[in-house]
Formats: C-alpha cells, sequence, structure tokens
C-alpha cells in the first residue's frame, strides 16, 4: 500500500515538473522573440515536444526546444497572426458593440464573445494538428474546424478544460509562469487523442 502510494506520488511530481518545465521553454522562446515574435513559435516548440516526447521531461532539452523553435519560426509567426488578427477584430468589434445599448447589441455581443472563444480553440487545435502532421495551412484549418464541431463530448472537453485553466490562471497569476501555456497546449492533445486515433488509422490505411 505504502509502495503504491509513493510511486503515485513520483508520478504526480514528475507530471507536475513536465509541466512547469514545458512553461518555463515557452517563456524562454517567447521572450527569445522579442514577446510578440515568439509566442507562435514557442507554442509550436511545446506542442513539438508533447507530441514527441510526451511527458517524459528527461528527454526535453533546451537545445531541441531551440533548434525547433528556429525551425518553425516563420510557419509559426503567420499562423499566429492569423489568428490574432482575427480575434483582435472580432474583440474591437465587440468593444464597439458594449458602447451601445440596446437588446440587438447585447445579442451582438454574445456572438463575438463567442467566436472570439472559437478563434483561441481553432487556433491551439491548428498548432496540435500542424505539429502532428504534414499538412497545409487551408487543410489544416478544415481538419480543425471539423475537429472542434464533430464530436459535442469532444467540444465540452475542449471548452470546459481551456475555461478552467484560464479561470485558475486568472486567480493564481504565477500560473504564467509556471504552468498556463503548457497546459493548455498538452490538454488539447488529450481532448483530441481519439480523433487523432481515427486519423492516423485512416492515415495508415491510405
Amino acid at each position: 500500500m505504502e509502495e503504491t502510494a509513493n510511486s503515485g506520488l513520483v508520478k504526480g511530481f514528475r507530471l507536475i515538473w513536465a509541466i512547469v518545465k514545458l512553461n518555463l521553454f515557452f517563456v524562454v522562446l517567447t521572450l527569445a522573440g522579442g514577446g510578440i515574435l515568439g509566442i507562435g513559435p514557442a507554442f509550436h516548440t511545446i506542442s513539438t515536444l508533447i507530441q514527441e516526447d510526451g511527458l517524459n521531461y528527461e528527454h526535453q532539452s533546451f537545445r531541441s526546444a531551440w533548434r525547433i523553435w528556429r525551425s518553425v519560426f516563420v510557419k509559426a509567426n503567420k499562423q499566429f497572426y492569423l489568428f490574432f488578427l482575427l480575434t483582435g477584430f472580432l474583440v474591437y468589434n465587440l468593444y464597439l458593440a458594449t458602447q451601445i445599448q440596446g437588446l440587438i447589441w447585447l445579442m451582438i455581443s454574445f456572438v463575438l464573445v463567442v467566436v472570439s472563444g472559437l478563434s483561441i480553440l481553432l487556433y491551439l487545435l491548428s498548432v496540435v494538428f500542424d505539429t502532428s502532421y504534414e499538412i497545409s495551412l487551408w487543410n489544416n484549418l478544415k481538419l480543425s474546424f471539423v475537429c472542434l464541431f464533430l464530436h459535442m463530448a469532444t467540444f465540452l472537453k475542449l471548452f470546459v478544460g481551456i475555461a478552467s485553466i484560464f479561470a485558475f490562471t486568472w486567480m493564481m497569476k504565477g500560473l504564467l509562469l509556471f504552468g498556463t501555456f503548457s497546459l493548455l497546449i498538452l490538454w488539447c492533445h488529450v481532448a483530441i487523442s481519439q480523433e487523432k486515433t481515427v486519423i492516423d488509422r485512416d492515415l495508415a490505411h491510405d
């Protein structure tokens, strides 16, 4: 019984350290890009590390993270700023809508909030698919969209998980340094694992 408890404790500490280590990689790589040019490649980097090694932190070195970050720098920034500009446009229109009173504008504000949230979800999914398969941006967007809405259970897992991460981060700002970003990508990998299994099986048959 004691050995089982100790084993569970060790696994828990290993999981926590793997998440913290990936998040620290994210922070350092984001700063390496001056912030605005480092976020997209940093997301791609930690997603690639999770795809290749899971949470086996022993195999995840900063040297390999730096190599991945440099190799995806241009591509990842294009993908990130496509969604960033889209989300920024939606948020700006949301701000304008909230300045006007009336039921119709309240409904428009609600729609803009929902679409902005979906834009963030689609970006995170597109990162996961981009680091899992060799796929064009257009096909990636289509695959991410289909995956998001194909099964309600998957959508709910993604929504509840990511909303919870944001909520905990709001209450504990230290997670921005030690867990938020790696948890976002990790949860996306976990939430769509069944869909990825189906895709892998279809690709194997082809």
